[in-house]
């Protein structure tokens, strides 16, 4: 197909064919030039793929230590951070790193202080849960790499945002994600000082309640909330207008975050039941705009808006067992619990990240090797969406789906044979995207000769 695209704000979905490339492509879009380098995100969204393949493989070998009297809390707390430091943290930056300069048409404050962050939070999570797994008690090396990670990349972001002219929506989602990233930060190293003390928490329980939901509403779900709000409507072509459902869920999951953290780590958990319906409606809220969006599309389901529809249908079951615990309608067990947090990993933000990730990422590399910069017309270049595959994107749609169902009944139930079969089809899902992520990052190492222009 010949074609010289022609990008948008965020960039170009597919080639139209014919249009001359006169320009160097990167001068056709002002963000282009501010953009980081292609590297920055990519060896993000890498290590994120490793880390997604690494929990899988470990939640099924180590399968039979998650129920029963022999739960090993080092296993899980280590299986948890290789979730959400090395998979679900480290895919936020890159594309918060890569979203910066779309968002708000603005360099990244510092390029060599992101590629440190990088550095000190992949270390810093592999020496962290490598050190629980193993049994040694120098955890506390990887946990201060790691924060040390974070902290510089809250640096690097609050001094981006702070050089913008503007917060658009979504920056003012990832602005207030990042104030709850510190927050949560603060709460974990008062929890681990007040750990034998318990000076600080009379409810040590009720203060880690607080301190995951700083971590999986506050950080997690308001980033998720304001990046989507931005991205499907991009991938959807469809126009965001009305934006009232939107400004009351992130009223909603701020009210609802506040009063849970304070009522939960210092108050002795009396409004549980008020705190989890705030956040509930914030959720049907946002849930009723992405409908929106949905509705005024102008492009067929393909897997990356798939993944998106399971994204909200593994966010309502969250919610769902959020308010059954709430109200006591959930009998409180260890194992509930982890039906809860697997919820809100594995079917709320891990489908959200698959499916932008496929965009992403085909994107990057279509800018790095096939945009027609200085090259001579007629120019051949593929769409994006020939640098991936679909049918095995669909595929691991149609795994991780299973492993939604599966796992949180697993725990619900104490099944181990659920458990298992969930695990089995998670490593499925982890696999087929780790190949879909090669196949994408092959065409960096080599072009593909159908594409390759003579005058390259």
């Amino acid at each position: 197909m010949n074609a010289t695209p022609a990008p948008g704000p965020a960039g170009p979905e597919s080639p139209s064919s014919g249009a001359p490339a006169a320009v160097p492509f990167r001068g056709r879009g002002p963000f282009l030039a501010k953009a980081p380098p292609f590297w920055l995100p990519m060896r993000h969204f890498v290590f994120a793929a490793a880390s997604f393949w690494v929990f899988a493989a470990a939640f099924l070998w180590g399968n039979g230590r998650l129920l029963g009297f022999d739960f090993d809390a080092r296993w899980v707390l280590g299986l948890t951070h290789t979730l959400t430091l090395g998979w679900v943290a480290m895919t936020l930056f890159g594309a918060m790193c890569q979203l910066a300069p779309v968002l708000w048409e603005t360099s990244l404050a510092s390029e060599r202080a992101a590629a440190a962050a990088w550095w000190l939070l992949a270390a810093g999570a592999a020496a962290f849960v490598g050190a629980l797994w193993s049994g040694s008690e120098g955890y506390w090396l990887g946990a201060s790499l790691a924060a040390s990670g974070v902290t510089l990349y809250l640096y690097v972001l609050a001094k981006t945002m702070l050089a913008a002219a503007k917060l658009d929506w979504t920056g003012k989602h990832l602005a207030l994600g990042l104030v709850y990233l510190v927050a949560l930060a603060g709460f974990g190293v008062a929890l681990a000082y007040d750990r034998q003390r318990a000076i600080l928490f009379r409810d040590p329980e009720g203060a880690l309640i607080a301190h995951v939901h700083l971590a999986l509403v506050g950080w997690v779900s308001l980033s998720i909330m304001g990046v989507s709000y931005r991205l499907v409507s991009m991938f959807a072509l469809s126009h965001l207008s009305a934006k009232t459902p939107g400004r009351l869920a992130l009223a909603l999951a701020n009210i609802g975050l506040l009063g849970l953290t304070l009522d939960a780590g210092f108050l002795g958990r009396r409004l549980m039941p008020v705190w989890a319906s705030l956040l509930t409606l914030a959720y049907v809220a946002y849930a009723f705009q992405l409908r929106r969006i949905f509705s005024e599309r102008n492009r067929r389901i393909d897997p990356a808006l798939a993944f998106t529809l399971l994204a909200l249908a593994g966010g309502a079951a969250w919610a769902a067992l959020g308010v059954g615990l709430a109200f006591g309608w959930v009998a409180d067990s260890t194992e509930a619990r982890l039906a809860y947090v697997s919820c809100a990993l594995l079917g709320w933000a891990t489908p959200f990240i698959l499916g932008q990730i496929h965009k992403i990422v085909p994107f990057l590399v279509w800018l790095h090797v096939y945009s027609p910069r200085s090259w001579t017309p007629p120019v051949v270049v593929p769409k994006i969406q020939d640098l991936t595959s679909e049918r095995v994107a669909w595929l691991e749609l149609a795994a991780l789906a299973g492993a939604m169902v599966l796992t949180p009944a697993g725990f619900l139930t104490e099944s181990q044979a659920l458990l298992r079969a969930g695990a089995i089809l998670l490593l499925s899902c982890a696999t087929l995207y780790g190949a879909n992520t090669a196949l994408t990052l092959s065409h960096v190492i080599r072009r593909d000769a159908r594409w390759t222009p003579p005058s390259a």
